[in-house]
């Protein structure tokens, strides 16, 4: 039977590549976008990909896109930027995360896998950047976000599903390694970063993994 999942943020560059990625596994695919028209070219047409159009924060919505119960759901949703850079302010609503994860602990049964994409300088993971990224971070959205994302965390941590909390660093564009970037206890030094295929791997493959325990992992290369 093929792994049914159901992605948040498919439209984002990390979502997309979770979606994308879980296709080529030959997995079932419930993407929910606020906007169809804005879903990569790429994934027009594919098989094994269902398209629900609506809001994370509506529970109808929601409801619908995790109707047959999948076996996990990927929040790779995150906040807007106004030129797509944090030093440009937020554009539109902050609290996309927080909201998309509350939406769903009231709709899916509490077997179903929740699997967020977080960040490094979430939380007490703040203390790991190097005293240079906190400053420059501190001039930026990047707090807000932050702030955002340690909502979602505490709201997953006091879940009764099984849940997973990926901190990725820095996010690049660059082809993916083909290696794990699980850095889990693993000191980070200068500037760390890592592919965001590579994160949407690490994704899915927490996603398919049967479990019931809650964890939070680093991703770094």
């Amino acid at each position: 039977m093929s792994t049914r999942i159901t992605v948040l943020g498919t439209t984002g560059r990390v979502g997309a590549l979770v979606t994308r990625q879980a296709l080529d596994r030959g997995w079932l695919v419930t993407a929910l976008v606020r906007d169809a028209a804005r879903l990569p070219a790429e994934l027009l047409g594919r098989g094994g990909l269902r398209v629900v159009v609506g809001q994370v924060d509506d529970p109808a919505a929601v409801a619908e896109a995790t109707t047959p119960a999948p076996d996990a759901v990927v929040v790779a949703a995150g906040v807007r930027y106004r030129r797509g850079h944090p030093w440009s302010g937020v554009d539109g609503r902050s609290d996309v995360v927080p909201a998309a994860v509350g939406t769903l602990l009231g709709v899916v049964p509490p077997t179903t896998r929740l699997v967020l994409l977080s960040a490094v300088g979430v939380g007490e993971s703040w203390q790991r950047l190097p005293w240079i990224a906190r400053a420059v971070t501190a001039t930026s959205s990047l707090p807000t976000a932050y702030r955002e994302l340690g909502e979602a965390e505490r709201m997953l941590a006091a879940a009764a599903h099984p849940t997973t909390v990926i901190r990725a660093v820095t996010l690049t564009d660059d082809p993916g390694s083909g290696r794990p970037v699980d850095a889990t206890g693993r000191p980070l030094r200068g500037n760390p970063k890592v592919a965001r295929t590579d994160v949407a791997a690490m994704l899915l493959n927490r996603a398919a993994e049967p479990h019931r325990d809650s964890r939070v992992l680093v991703a770094a290369a």
